[in-house]
C-alpha cells in the first residue's frame, strides 16, 4: 500500500461495520433507487455503511456534467437494440455496464472512516488494484485519469458522488463482460485509449463470484472494517 492509501487514516479507530448487499443482476434505475435508500440510512446516522455489488443489463450512463459528444449512438437506436441510457448524478463522463462486469457501490459515511474525498477515491482504486493482484494481474492508477489501468487499457472505471459526507456510485470492473458496448461511447471521455477485461488479461474466464469475494475481503482490509451480509429485500 502506498502513501496515498494511508492518507488520512484513523489510527486506532473503532471497528466499523459495513453491510454487503449482493443485488445480483438489477436494472440500473432500480439499483440507483436502492442506492438512494441506502444513502438516506447512511446519512441518518448510527454508523450505517453499505457495500452494494451488482451486475447491470446493458446500459450507458452519463455523469452529471458529461458531454453528449461522448455518446456515439442515438438514443432511439440504443433503445431499439436494448441498451438503456441514464443521466446520473455521479462525476465523470460516459461509461457502460453489462452482464459480466462487477459494479460496486459503496455507500459509506466518510467521517466515520476518517477519509477525505481524494483519499477515498485512492482507497477505492487500491481495493481494485489489490483484488486484481490476487489473480496475478499487475495494474495501476493514472495520475491524469481516475480508474484502474492495465498497461494503457482501462479495466475499471471510477465515478462517485459525495452528498452530505456520504458516498454514492463507485466502480465498474470489467471481468467477463462483452466490451463491444464501449464502442457506443468514448469511455470516460478519453479518446485513443482502450478498455480491457480481466478475462482478456488472463486468457481464461474468471469466476465473477470469486472476484466479488476477493474484492469484499480487500475492501474490508483497506477500509479497516468488518463486513456482514444482507439481502436486497431488507431494504
Amino acid at each position: 500500500m502506498n502513501q496515498d492509501d494511508h492518507e488520512q487514516d484513523s489510527v486506532g479507530a473503532p471497528v466499523r461495520g459495513v453491510t454487503v448487499i449482493d443485488a445480483g443482476t438489477m436494472e440500473y434505475g432500480l439499483a440507483w433507487s436502492l442506492q438512494k435508500r441506502l444513502h438516506a440510512r447512511c446519512v441518518a446516522g448510527n454508523g450505517q455503511a453499505f457495500l452494494m455489488l451488482v451486475e447491470h443489463p446493458p446500459v450507458i450512463t452519463m455523469g452529471k456534467n458529461s458531454s453528449e459528444k461522448f455518446l456515439l449512438a442515438g438514443e432511439a437506436w440504443l433503445s431499439k437494440v436494448g441498451v438503456s441510457i441514464y443521466r446520473s448524478d455521479r462525476g465523470g463522463e460516459a461509461t457502460a455496464h453489462n452482464p459480466g462486469q462487477l459494479v460496486v457501490y459503496p455507500v459509506i459515511p466518510l467521517t466515520l472512516f476518517g477519509l477525505g474525498a481524494r483519499a477515498y477515491i485512492h482507497r477505492l482504486e487500491a481495493a481494485v488494484i489489490h483484488t486484481l493482484a490476487t489473480f496475478g494481474v499487475s495494474s495501476h492508477r493514472d495520475p491524469d485519469h481516475p480508474g484502474v489501468w492495465v498497461g494503457n487499457n482501462k479495466i475499471c472505471a471510477v465515478g462517485t458522488r459525495i452528498k452530505d459526507r456520504a458516498t454514492m456510485h463507485g466502480i465498474a470492473l470489467n471481468v467477463t463482460n462483452d466490451l463491444g458496448i464501449f464502442g457506443l461511447i468514448v469511455p470516460c471521455g478519453i479518446a485513443g485509449r482502450s478498455v480491457i477485461s480481466l478475462a482478456q488479461v488472463l486468457g481464461t474466464t474468471p469466476d465473477i463470484h470469486r472476484v466479488k469475494k476477493e474484492f469484499i475481503n480487500t475492501f474490508a482490509t483497506l477500509f479497516e472494517c468488518q463486513v456482514s451480509s444482507a439481502s436486497v429485500d431488507e431494504f
